[in-house]
């Protein structure tokens, strides 16, 4: 519990101090996306359509994220599927503290550059998941300048289970880049990957309660794993002259290594995607 109140506490503590903003770069995302082959897991059949809501708001010391993933948002109460395809819910939202930011004004408000590292920013995660319950991360987030990427980022994080014993360090990154089909449209290459290196062990967890209301303790094992989805899409608003960078239209690819922290289970996903930019 030290790792989850510490990490809690500087994070509030800080945030308090900071005035909220609201920049050009905020923006608000809903997509949607239907994949095939997937694992038939307790997520769901090897067909799915996922509906997933996204917010990054910059504010004065930082940057804030969340976003939620649901699971068959269109599947009827009485459709014969797994229970998690009825509305299933992964969630994740971010607090995260930029040092340039405050470091700036401990400086009376006098910028400076830092080269190729755009900033600096202490991270703290909480992620849950309607089967695993909640996840903690804290680390640091880097945000790069790259020339002609919208943005990208690397992180280094500590990963917390509470169903396992100790902790693992997560690297990850983000990455955007637009460019323009001639004068027709714009072409969006973006994605992510998430890699975790060494498991953190042995534990367990609860599941249940089953028809009789009973929960049973089940133990569990940390492992390796990595997860990326990279993406293409189209301005489809850009395209039909009607809001250029509000929708765009095209694939993702899913894949996954030792999925769900499941010793040699992979999965290769190809998605169709639709992006609303809400702004």
């Amino acid at each position: 519990m030290m790792f989850k109140s510490s990490a809690l506490g500087i994070s509030l503590g800080v945030a308090l101090t900071c005035a909220w903003s609201s920049p050009a770069a905020a923006q608000t995302s809903v997509e949607m996306l239907h994949g095939w082959n997937y694992n038939r897991d307790f997520n769901g059949d090897n067909e799915r359509t996922i509906l997933t809501i996204k917010t990054f708001q910059p504010w004065s010391c930082g940057s804030f994220f969340a976003g939620f993933d649901i699971t068959g948002p269109f599947t009827t109460p009485n459709a014969r599927v797994l229970a998690n395809e009825k509305g299933g819910i992964f969630s994740s939202i971010a607090l995260n503290l930029s040092i340039k930011k405050i470091a700036w004004k401990m400086a009376g408000g006098q910028e400076w550059s830092w080269g190729a590292l755009r900033d600096l920013s202490l991270s703290v995660q909480v992620e849950h998941g309607a089967r695993f319950g909640a996840l903690n991360y804290l680390g640091a987030l880097f945000d790069l300048a790259i020339p002609y990427f919208d943005f990208a980022s690397a992180s280094a994080l500590i990963r917390q289970d509470w169903s396992l014993r100790g902790v693992d360090l997560q690297l990850g990154a983000a990455w955007q880049l637009t460019f323009g089909l001639g004068t027709l449209t714009d072409l969006v290459f973006g994605g992510f990957f998430q890699w975790g290196l060494f498991g953190e062990g042995e534990g367990v967890t609860t599941v249940g309660p089953d028809d009789k209301g009973h929960y049973a303790t089940v133990p569990v094992r940390g492992r390796p794993f990595f997860v990326s989805g990279p993406l293409l899409l189209v301005d489809v608003g850009k395209l039909t002259t009607l809001a250029k960078r509000t929708v765009y239209a095209g694939i993702k690819y899913q894949l996954a290594w030792n999925r769900y922290l499941q010793q040699g289970v992979t999965e290769h996903v190809p998605q169709l995607m639709l992006r609303w930019v809400v702004k």
